[in-house]
């Protein structure tokens, strides 16, 4: 059985490129921005661990610099490994969180809070 979860996204070119998740009292950022070397789209996302009191009404209007506000960094996934709802704009499979909640390096170029 799927445990669909909701999300919000920002850019989409085939799939969202900018996720933001909530759940479990997680928030989790999914980014696969456009990449200038391979003039396409990256075929992972790099999953961040953002603080838990991040609030979408919070937000900066540039979700790019989300990034820079991680607590940690937990790896990269194959886009294809991330099954969506059949609008790809609503829902995600939660088990791709589970997989990811377990592992957690700092993110590169992150020296912690200041």
């Amino acid at each position: 059985m799927t445990d669909w979860v909701p999300f919000s996204y920002r850019g989409y070119h085939d799939v969202p490129r900018i996720i933001l998740v909530r759940r479990g009292g997680q928030v989790f950022l999914f980014n696969c921005p456009f990449s200038v070397e391979l003039d396409d789209y990256p075929d992972e996302y790099e999953v961040f661990l953002l603080p838990p009191d991040t609030h979408e009404e919070n937000l900066p209007t540039d979700w790019t610099l989300l990034r820079d506000s991680a607590v940690c960094r937990l790896g990269s996934v194959p886009v294809d490994r991330v099954t969506f709802d059949p609008t790809r704009q609503k829902f995600l499979d939660g088990a791709i969180l589970d997989e990811v909640a377990g592992a957690a390096v700092p993110p590169v170029g992150w020296g912690g809070p200041s």
